[in-house]
């Protein structure tokens, strides 16, 4: 498992991020400020590598997205608008082919990205584990409470 976060402490922007996590003592040090974190490593995250509430901050609410790289999705979409619009006056096939072409790089792209598990309290991202079934996607009135 890997998880990445943001130092806790209230002046440091850090992000901490450890892999193999589940290997943890129970603390984590931020390399910027030195100061150590508490880690809760449940039994369910070290035997069966899935979820059931947040290390860092305890909450049990978590969601699932993509592990999508979303400047490569912007890239895309400019690149193929770019190219697109300089066939758009010449031959309006090609302009709607670049499009089209576009769509499947992207839905491929989408197709072969992974997922990250986020918490909605602290925003600490879990990688390489097991989805829970009990998660489900980004719910914007569960973001609300926190």
């Amino acid at each position: 498992m890997q998880i990445r976060f943001h130092c806790p402490t209230e002046d440091c922007v850090a992000i901490i991020e450890l892999e193999p996590f589940e290997e943890c003592e129970g603390s984590i040090r931020c390399p910027r400020c030195n100061v150590e974190h508490a880690v809760h490593i449940t039994e369910s995250m070290r035997v069966q590598r899935q979820l059931d509430l947040c290390a860092v901050c305890g909450a049990s609410e978590m969601f699932l997205r993509k592990d999508f790289p979303q400047i490569l999705g912007i890239l895309v979409v400019l690149i193929a608008g770019a190219i697109s619009l300089s066939f758009l006056k010449s031959d309006l096939r090609i302009a709607y082919g670049v499009l089209g072409v576009a769509i499947l790089v992207d839905l491929i792209l989408y197709l072969l990205t992974g997922l990250v598990t986020s918490c909605y309290a602290c925003r600490a991202e879990y990688r390489k584990v097991t989805p829970n079934p009990s998660h489900e996607g980004f719910d914007l009135a569960t973001s609300e409470k926190y």
